[in-house]
């Protein structure tokens, strides 16, 4: 695994936000150990729909897939991150928050997942912007499924809940989208199954009123590295299409020629590191990119269980 960075290269262009779901610590311990390191927190319980709209702290939170109550106490949940850039500061900060979550020897159980969200009000095209992601994940979801799974191979417990794959539908209609038409979002979103809510490994639900993107896909983990990983793809990936590097047509002409596999088409296939490889090289802007990325997808490669 590579060494932990302090500056992957994009400043100040892209606030984001990370949850962390954890288990095996009770919610009381690991504000005690955020105090001691001095961290900016707040016990803030169901801040969610409450109205805690600032970020400007780091929120201990339950969760409902991850929190059990054990001497009446909660045991496991998460922390939801403040709003968050390409600082030197801001990883120091993440890397604290996961050194308090192993002080108190919380762990990450087959519920819990790692989220990432984008505030997408930077990008400059919005038309191409959801053409190319949607066509991307329609291509490549079983690559991006593979890399965010993080330490290891583990399909999470309730990623077909919370995180499903939309792959699927979205190559049976995405060429048929008139992504001129002033209605597209809707259209692309809403194209006899809803896709992109809350429940998918992408969720846009936000996008309309907070130009937010979140992605569900990453599985638990409380190693700052991968969770750096995981926010550091994601925000790569998103800055590479702003920046309008793929070919659409090219990606609408793969989908064509993919469609015809559709009957044969399975989550559990094999991967192809070649289709890794192209996005890495699309979206990577150093070395220490690329090295990160293929070194996260190989490492839980290595890991699968061989068919």
């Amino acid at each position: 695994m590579g060494k932990y960075r302090y500056d992957i290269g994009l400043g100040t262009k892209y606030m984001f936000g990370t949850e962390l779901e954890f288990f095996g610590a009770y919610l009381i311990e690991v504000c005690a150990s955020l105090k001691c390191k001095e961290l900016p927190y707040r016990f803030a319980l169901n801040h969610k729909s409450r109205g805690f709209t600032k970020y400007d702290e780091w929120y201990v939170d339950i969760d409902s897939t991850v929190t059990n109550k054990e001497n009446n106490e909660f045991l496991g949940g998460e922390i939801s991150s403040r709003i968050l850039t390409d600082k030197k500061k801001i990883w120091l900060e993440l890397k604290e928050v996961c050194d308090a979550l192993k002080e108190v020897n919380a762990y990450c159980n087959e519920n819990c997942g790692n989220h990432v969200r984008i505030n997408l009000a930077p990008i400059k095209n919005e038309r191409y912007f959801f053409e190319a992601l949607s066509k991307l994940v329609a291509l490549f979801e079983k690559e991006f499924r593979l890399f965010y799974m993080g330490d290891e191979y583990f399909i999470r417990s309730i990623s077909f809940e919370k995180a499903r794959s939309i792959s699927y539908h979205l190559l049976n209609y995405i060429n048929n989208v008139d992504f001129k038409d002033p209605n597209f979002l809707y259209t692309f979103r809403h194209n006899g199954i809803t896709l992109f809510t809350r429940n998918d490994g992408i969720n846009l639900q936000d996008y309309d009123n907070k130009k937010f993107m979140e992605i569900r896909y990453p599985n638990g983990t409380i190693k700052e590295k991968t969770i750096q990983n995981n926010i550091n793809f994601s925000l790569k990936l998103v800055d590479a299409i702003d920046k309008e590097v793929f070919d659409l047509e090219r990606l609408t002409s793969l989908i064509d020629k993919e469609k015809d596999d559709l009957l044969s088409y399975s989550l559990f296939s094999d991967n192809s590191f070649q289709n890794f490889e192209f996005i890495v090289n699309s979206i990577a802007t150093s070395t220490e990119d690329r090295d990160d990325f293929v070194d996260q997808y190989e490492r839980v490669l290595r890991t699968r269980p061989k068919l």
